[in-house]
């Protein structure tokens, strides 16, 4: 009697599955299916008796079993990838308990992020046809990974260049490899959380443009990561390579381990780079699906611009609407471009883009803007290219439909004309927009921060207290921080006080420490004014330092001069030919540090040494020298602002405890530049011009890195001014050399081997190779500097 064989399309349950498979077994013994699956008796191809058993009763088996069952059940192998459909069907019949949910083979491709394809005639759809990639094919290639995440659980990541082809790339190997799965495209890291928590396998997370999802308290963890990939499920994600490399990248030399928490993630997955241009083997399948017929594909071919993946993009057309705008809808555009750049991540509002776009354009242009000039500028942004995307995208927030909210940049354009303009100066019209336009919290407080890198500090303050909220916040901390370096120490305080009497806990530890640091300067002040004669010139420095200490370096002039006028401190002919010179404020200065953190104090001594030793080896001019040697002694000064919980904190910084750390470059600017102002006519003319002009760039730029992965603008190379990439040398050797409470001080030679290695990354190598040689000739002055001989009766080396 013939039994006809099991239809596997029919099969979407477990019970179907084993249903179908007892059937196909057609009544042989367990033994008979061993021995067909293993003819030559060799190890591991047979089907032992639990194997089948977990198979024929449970519905179990992996890909591997299935396939050694069908060859012991003679089913022709054209038919086994139905089988194998099947079983995938089975085995995720049953919908996780999370809302949005959809299989793999059901996803829209748009929607997970892949990009909007040109138009061309003839061509049909929304995407052109797929061309396989070489990493589609090749052995630990994204699908081949995906394969093998599939048995046991695993996270891939495509790391490429904006419209290179990423989410296409990632979207067509989860549809060829897992099509039967769940797959979850969460909104946060919160929805991957929530999702782990019920320990879901069959499961695929997207995770397009992964930085959106880590950073953070509330950013996605390694933790989440191993609790999903433990219970088998596969996430794949998409990043920029800049954002890759950042997050991957060791920290510098003494430098505070920002993304540790994105490093341990990104440890547990596999990577996938994806070019920027199609290999040869890649155009040739490209050219056969052409000849096929694919019109988008025959027009990207027959352009020379950019890669075939950039021009279905209209990647081009982007950059060349951008550069070929008239001067309003460049305007426009470049006002979007800076905005993006400098920290905004909400949609931008027509009336942000209206009031900024005046200061992109000139006298005359502003004059001659005809009526309606931004109406027609954004309609010229917003004009979709070729049918695939525009300059500036309209967007709706999650509750309105049909309505425009706010424009963002397309990603292309912004990762090609941010880098372009990377260090333009952004214009005043540009930033009063942003303080009067966002009304985003993190926004305001991450542009809050960039306009303090910039020394712009009343947009700082204006934006750090439009994004004050119950609870503190960072912006809460940057302000109190900014005020401090500018001398409004009772401003912070009050900040400090509405946040503690709110119920901060943070903020009373944070007014607390700011006032004993006041009291201690106070005590200190009234103890040398008892002591001290009105001629005695180191005292007089020693109590204007204190009152900087107190925050109270408005009083310090007036103290200068009542001493002077009691003591002859300075006379008429001194005020006319010298005054107080570069080393009284040095002196006021350190003293003002020393008692926030004698530690910091003796460093900055140190750095102030080295950097002198270097620039002298570099043949640098008296002038140069100079600011140098001042611009290394006031290198961390900054910190009198940054509270003492945070400077001596003892293991990982938060981000928000780091970006406190990274605005000492611009207090420390604030604090110098403040008090050379203060002292006016009292100060000597030469110690005004050291301290003004390469002096201040060293204190705003000395953790800028070579490679233009430093702070605060990210200048890179010859960009960072000489005397930054001096004091970098010297501040970095000697934070490895004289350690810390959490890490102990290495030798000089260990010194020397990690900076080494980081020539043309951290430091210029002409900066450190001049150095090296004095490391090699003045080997004993190092020594000596580094363990000074016993000095004066405080135990400090002198200034």
């Amino acid at each position: 009697m013939h039994v006809e064989s099991p239809d596997p399309s029919q099969v979407h349950t477990v019970p179907e599955l084993i249903s179908a498979l007892r059937a196909l077994r057609a009544g042989r013994s367990y033994t008979d299916l061993d021995k067909a699956a293993n003819p030559g008796n060799r190890p591991k191809e047979g089907l032992p008796s639990s194997t089948l058993s977990d198979l024929l009763n449970k519905g179990r088996a992996s890909r591997e079993t299935l396939e050694v069952f069908l060859r012991a059940c003679a089913v022709p192998r054209e038919q086994w990838r139905a089988w194998e459909d099947a079983r995938e069907r089975a085995l995720t019949a049953d919908v996780p308990g999370t809302a949005g949910l959809i299989r793999v083979a059901q996803a829209e491709p748009r929607r997970l992020g892949v990009h909007a394809a040109i138009d061309a005639p003839g061509a049909t759809g929304d995407l052109p046809a797929y061309v396989l990639r070489d990493t589609d094919t090749a052995p630990r290639g994204v699908r081949d990974l995906l394969a093998k995440a599939s048995g046991r659980g695993g996270m891939v990541v495509l790391v490429g260049e904006s419209s290179v082809g990423k989410s296409r790339c990632a979207y067509e190997a989860i549809a060829a490899v897992l099509p039967h799965w769940w797959l979850l495209h969460p909104a946060d890291a919160g929805q991957v959380r929530q999702i782990a928590a019920q320990a879901t396998g069959r499961l695929v997370v997207w995770l397009d443009e992964l930085q959106r999802y880590v950073g953070g308290p509330a950013g996605l963890s390694a933790a989440t990561v191993r609790v999903l990939l433990q219970a088998g499920a596969v996430l794949i994600a998409t990043i920029w390579p800049e954002r890759h490399s950042t997050y991957t990248a060791m920290p510098g030399p003494a430098q505070p381990d920002r993304y540790a928490a994105e490093r341990e993630l990104l440890d547990l997955a596999d990577v996938v780079h994806l070019p920027s241009s199609f290999s040869a083997t890649e155009c040739e399948r490209a050219e056969a699906v052409a000849a096929s017929g694919d019109q988008r594909i025959a027009l990207a071919l027959r352009s020379e611009d950019c890669g075939l993946t950039q021009i279905i993009a209209a990647a081009p057309q982007l950059v060349h609407r951008w550069r070929g705008a008239d001067p309003y809808a460049a305007a426009v555009l470049n006002a979007a471009i800076d905005a993006t750049r400098l920290g905004v991540v909400s949609p931008l509002s027509p009336d942000l883009l209206r009031a900024a776009a005046p200061g992109y354009c000139d006298a005359r242009r502003r004059a001659a803007a005809p009526p309606g000039w931004f109406e027609t500028a954004l309609a010229y942004a917003t004009g979709t290219l070729n049918g695939a995307t525009a300059a500036l995208a309209p967007v709706t927030d999650t509750t309105t439909m049909g309505q425009i909210t706010g424009y963002q940049v397309a990603d292309y354009l912004q990762q090609h004309a941010g880098q372009q303009r990377r260090v333009a100066e952004v214009p005043d019209t540009c930033w009063q927009a942003l303080v009067d336009h966002l009304t985003d919290p993190a926004d305001q407080t991450r542009v809050g921060h960039a306009a303090q890198h910039r020394l712009l500090y009343r947009h700082a303050r204006d934006l750090y207290r439009h994004a004050l909220r119950p609870g503190g916040g960072q912006a809460t901390g940057l302000l109190a921080t900014l005020l401090v370096g500018q001398g409004r120490t009772d401003d912070a305080l009050a900040l400090w006080r509405a946040q503690a009497d709110a119920g901060e806990g943070s903020a009373r530890t944070m007014l607390a420490g700011l006032l004993d640091e006041r009291n201690r300067a106070a005590r200190e002040l009234a103890r040398r004014q008892a002591d001290a004669s009105p001629g005695d010139r180191a005292a007089t420095v020693r109590m204007a330092g204190l009152l900087v200490a107190q925050g109270r370096p408005h009083d310090a002039p007036a103290l200068w001069r009542a001493r002077a006028e009691a003591g002859h401190l300075v006379t008429a002919s001194e005020r006319l030919y010298g005054g107080v010179t570069a080393d009284d404020l040095a002196g006021m200065l350190m003293t003002a540090l020393d008692v926030k953190s004698p530690h910091t104090r003796r460093h900055s001594e140190r750095v102030s040494r080295l950097a002198t030793m270097i620039g002298d080896r570099m043949g640098m001019r008296p002038d140069v020298l100079e600011a140098v040697r001042l611009g290394g002694l006031f290198h961390d000064i900054g910190k009198l602002a940054v509270p003492d919980t945070v400077l001596s904190k003892d293991g990982p910084l938060t981000d928000e405890e780091y970006t406190l750390i990274q605005s000492h470059t611009s207090c420390g600017v604030s604090v110098v530049a403040g008090l050379v102002e203060l002292f006016g006519d009292l100060l000597a003319p030469a110690a005004r011009i050291v301290l003004t002009d390469a002096a201040l760039q060293g204190i705003l730029h000395h953790h800028e890195r070579f490679d233009g992965r430093g702070y605060p603008r990210g200048l890179a190379g010859t960009e960072i001014p000489e005397s930054a990439r001096v004091i970098a040398v010297a501040d970095v050797f000697d934070a490895i050399t004289a350690g810390r409470a959490h890490r102990p001080a290495r030798s000089i030679e260990a010194a020397l081997e990690i900076m080494t290695q980081e020539a043309g990354t951290s430091f210029d190598p002409q900066m450190l190779a001049a150095f090296l040689t004095i490391a090699d000739s003045r080997r004993d002055q190092l020594e000596l500097l580094l363990n000074p001989r016993p000095a004066g009766n405080d135990g400090k080396e002198p200034i």
